[in-house]
């Protein structure tokens, strides 16, 4: 099996050409100057989450950790995810609020743990399709890695720069297949060696590292 990157999974899904000069081609790019906020973005991310506290995303006792290295032998992908928010197992009071209604007794409730995958990124369109795919490669690699039910984590949070905004993303059965299925197209088009198409989103083509080697997109 090919072993891929989840990154991969996320620039298949925006620009399949991109894929394909990076993995295709042996074309030395620059760092561009996008790419170099980026880097510098989630450094910057890291050293200001690290004084936070996990309230921003509704989790009150969250710990966190950061440049997660994640495998998962079953799909041939690896990555590191930015930041993982981990809630330990513990007792919690139910129902929540502080007056419950006549008859209805409180009661102490085992809370499971529960994990969440936070990827941090530079954009100003907001959170994509792409981006959602690749939080959905990170929820998948946790759970196989963390010896959690596959599909227990539903929730994934995208940080986007510089909105310093925190977005939480459902992680459906879907998009997991999305993810999946992309995996199998890469591989394809590695084993076939086959030029894919270009992104439907040709208004980026002027910032890629890449643009002088597509003439067919401007």
């Amino acid at each position: 099996m090919i072993e891929l990157r989840v990154s991969d999974v996320r620039h298949w899904t925006f620009c399949r050409r991109v894929l394909w000069h990076r993995l295709m081609m042996p074309h030395g790019v620059p760092e561009t100057p996008k790419m170099e906020l980026g880097r510098k973005a989630e450094l910057a991310v890291a050293r200001l989450e690290k004084r936070r506290t996990g309230k921003r995303y509704g989790l009150s006792r969250a710990e966190r950790r950061f440049g997660v290295a994640l495998e998962s032998k079953r799909l041939g992908v690896r990555g590191v995810c930015d930041l993982v928010l981990e809630v330990p197992e513990a007792d919690e009071p139910w129902p929540r609020f502080k007056n419950p209604p006549a008859g209805l007794a409180r009661v102490t409730l085992r809370a499971p743990r529960r994990v969440y995958p936070v990827d941090v990124k530079r954009t100003e369109g907001g959170v994509s399709k792409h981006h959602v795919v690749q939080l959905a490669g990170y929820a998948m690699l946790l759970e196989e890695q963390e010896g959690l039910v596959a599909g227990s984590i539903g929730t994934g949070f995208v940080y986007v720069l510089p909105a310093d905004d925190v977005v939480a993303v459902r992680l459906d059965e879907r998009v997991r297949r999305e993810f999946e299925g992309a995996l199998e197209q890469i591989r394809a088009m590695l084993t076939t060696e086959r030029f894919p198409e270009p992104t439907r989103h040709r208004g980026f083509c002027p910032q890629c590292e890449f643009v002088n080697f597509c003439g067919d997109v401007l």
